[in-house]
């Protein structure tokens, strides 16, 4: 089984303007992908809202948990990290996010990440510096990524 983790603010949901959407092909993404993964969110986003707006967007449903600033200590402390995937084989194991803390999160943790650029506040550059192993830049380009960089895996230590 492939656990793939992804922020909430700047990758899920855009919130850079006054009215918050889905980014662009992110439930395409999530619907994808939860077919054969257990999807996560980590979030420096408070669980009541974050909640809030992963119910609101009907994105809820494909998420197995979320771990908030409320949960654990803030990333790129890997603390949120554990809490998701507890003794996932690492390399079972993406992040997918649009922050340098979240690379670094993801590097600190031993796993996948992936920079997401599809939010026109992220910079690739950062991404990159922050640990990034892939930098997308629409969700469609996630899927195959995975595919080919993570080994399926199931308890701990596969």
């Amino acid at each position: 089984m492939k656990h793939i983790v992804f922020d909430c603010d700047g990758t899920l949901i855009d919130t850079s303007g006054p009215r918050y959407q889905l980014f662009d092909g992110i439930k395409d993404l999530l619907v994808e992908l939860s077919r054969e993964n257990l999807l996560y969110v980590w979030t420096v986003r408070g669980r009541a809202s974050t909640l809030k707006l992963l119910q609101e967007f009907g994105i809820m449903r494909y998420f197995e948990t979320i771990s908030t600033v409320d949960d654990a200590f803030p990333k790129p402390h890997i603390a949120g990290l554990l809490d998701l995937v507890g003794p996932a084989a690492k390399h079972a194991v993406c992040v997918i996010g649009d922050s340098s803390n979240d690379m670094l999160g993801a590097k600190n943790f031993g796993v996948l990440a992936i920079g997401a650029t599809w939010n026109p506040e992220a910079k690739a550059r950062a991404l990159k510096e922050g640990g990034a192993d892939f930098i997308v830049s629409h969700p469609s380009e996630c899927s195959k990524l995975i595919q080919l960089n993570l080994m399926g895996a199931t308890g701990s230590g596969e």
